[in-house]
């Protein structure tokens, strides 16, 4: 793999931490360097001791310091891009995307019979332009053109990155150097235009580089060029008769778009139809409006939560536990969504110090980013059916892609963006929800486990 193909941050979107190894700038930098200098001093002066006094076993242990510094510094980083683009674009990807677009072209044929706006021809045709499009608009910095090109949730992410640019002195210059290969690898027809999407996989040739406040190229961190490529998935989604851009994944962090169900038509969506099929039934059997649980149900539990639960559901069907994994599953999509700012799902059943929780834990400079999930298990650990409303407290544990951002420069403060984790997140769910969400996140902990 040579310097210029391994896998870079697309320039539209990207922040300042994509160039020259950090987002706190290359040149100038304000306070701080002077007690690096001081810190530099004093390392180069004990090397230097080392080997003046310690004869051949100071001079090894120099030598070693410096290939250990070398080896953490730029054989990690590169090896961790190598390893992630192979993922992303060897030989085994190339064959799982070959067939993954065979199987979404079958898909999009049956969807079109019903919405011509997903036939093969017209998303390739519209990704293509808008990749085009964004690149153009974000390198001449025209936000009201990005505004008809993006949405609006992606959009204010993508100004706090450009406020930062701006700040810094520092202007990001992209120019496409051939024609993008655009793959169709997902949609979703949901029967509901604000719920529609479709994923395409881009592969570019880019000149990509930030000219700073004194007029210096700054290339992308690892880049030995200015010329670069970008593999990606992009989610489209829908804009009255057009597709714009509602989320990007970077290779391996978009992966999970190849494996995800493919939904023709809204009648497809078997998963779906069980789950609406059965919180019908559970609403069906809930006590009747104005009666508290209380009134109905023994309230004094022995043994553990989704036992409780389970006796409660004889009295109310909303505390079946199937019900609770629905309220989960849905929770988790929405919280995937709501991470680029397409939060409307997740309002409807969160409440907002939830959602500020899940998005921004470390604060509203930070976004917690998860890609992908998975519900692989959920416990109920607490049950207050005596609460008004009455509140289920549950471990919900799951698989993904999650990492801390900083959403100014996008430099990740902790996490990975390519490897997949396991993690467990505790929330309280009340019983204060519709009739087609019944269980609504109250409060969310937080994760049992560090990012």
């Amino acid at each position: 793999m040579t310097p210029q193909e391994h896998l870079v941050f697309a320039a539209a979107g990207g922040g300042s931490a994509g160039f020259g190894g950090g987002g706190g700038g290359f040149h100038g930098g304000g306070g701080g360097g002077g007690g690096r200098g001081i810190a530099l001093y004093f390392i180069f002066r004990l090397l230097f001791d080392l080997m003046l006094w310690g004869h051949g076993i100071g001079a090894l242990i120099v030598v070693g310091l410096i290939l250990a510094i070398v080896a953490f510094k730029y054989l990690g980083p590169k090896a961790g891009r190598m390893y992630n683009s192979q993922r992303s674009s060897g030989r085994t990807a190339r064959r799982q995307v070959a067939k993954r677009e065979r199987r979404v072209e079958l898909a999009a044929a049956e969807a079109a019979d019903d919405d011509e706006a997903f036939s093969p021809d017209i998303v390739r045709v519209q990704a293509t332009a808008l990749f085009k499009n964004i690149q153009a608009a974000w390198d001449a910095e025209d936000r009201p053109r990005l505004s008809h090109l993006v949405a609006p949730g992606l959009l204010a992410e993508w100004e706090r990155r450009l406020d930062d640019l701006d700040r810094k002195g520092w202007r990001n210059h992209v120019r496409i150097l051939d024609e993008p290969k655009v793959e169709y690898v997902g949609l979703s027809h949901k029967g509901d235009a604000t719920k529609d999407r479709v994923v395409v996989r881009i592969e570019a040739k880019l000149h990509d580089y930030v000219v700073d406040r004194f007029g210096n190229h700054i290339k992308r961190a690892g880049s030995l060029t200015e010329h670069v490529n970008v593999r990606e998935f992009w989610t489209l989604v829908r804009n009255g008769d057009r597709w714009i851009l509602g989320s990007i994944e970077q290779g391996a962090e978009g992966a999970h778009a190849l494996t995800e169900d493919l939904v023709a038509t809204p009648w497809s969506d078997e998963q779906a139809m069980r789950d609406d099929a059965l919180v019908e039934g559970a609403v069906s059997e809930a006590v009747p409006s104005g009666t508290r649980i209380a009134e109905v149900a023994d309230l004094q539990f022995e043994g553990d939560g989704r036992a409780a639960a389970l006796d409660l559901s004889l009295a109310d069907g909303r505390f079946a536990p199937d019900v609770l994994e629905v309220a989960a599953r849905r929770a988790v999509a929405a919280w995937a969504d709501a991470v680029d700012g397409q939060a409307a799902a997740l309002k409807q059943i969160a409440d907002p110090e939830a959602i500020r929780v899940l998005l921004h834990p470390a604060g509203a400079n930070s976004r917690l980013v998860v890609r992908g999930p998975r519900v692989r298990q959920i416990r109920i650990e607490g049950l207050d059916a005596a609460a008004e409303p009455p509140t289920m407290t549950i471990d919900v544990e799951i698989t993904g892609c999650r990492y801390l951002e900083d959403r100014d420069t996008t430099a990740v403060i902790a996490g990975s963006q390519f490897r997949e984790t396991s993690f467990t997140e505790r929330w309280t769910l009340a019983l204060d929800g519709d009739q087609s969400q019944p269980w609504r996140i109250a409060a969310a902990g937080g994760s049992l486990s560090s990012v």
